[in-house]
């Protein structure tokens, strides 16, 4: 296997020392990693700007956003759970409510 040979082994080896010392270089280098910052929080602002005017967008078309949809999504479930307590003290009152079974048979 090529892995095997001790020279492409060597230059394998002088290759990582060389990136590494390059990476730490420039990790240490202030103006590089300032601008670095720079670059991320700017991006970080450009995304924050699109997803707003995405949202205004879907807005002024009337189209739902995805926190519109899991908005609608809680109170559609609160409104089943609302609906099922319901649903069991109607049935409670029907059974409170039924007529007992007399031991006189009905009139003709």
């Amino acid at each position: 296997m090529l892995r095997d040979n001790p020279m492409l082994k060597k230059m394998i080896e002088t290759g990582e020392q060389r990136v590494g010392k390059l990476a730490t270089q420039l990790l240490s280098n202030e103006m590089l990693m300032g601008a670095l910052q720079k670059t991320v929080s700017a991006a970080l602002e450009a995304k924050g700007r699109v997803e707003r005017n995405v949202q205004n967008v879907l807005s002024t078309m009337h189209i739902p956003t995805a926190g519109d949809v899991q908005r609608l999504q809680g109170k559609i479930d609160e409104l089943e759970r609302v609906f099922e307590g319901l649903s069991a003290k109607i049935a409670e009152l029907q059974k409170r409510e039924a007529p007992l079974p007399s031991a006189q048979p009905p009139p003709n």
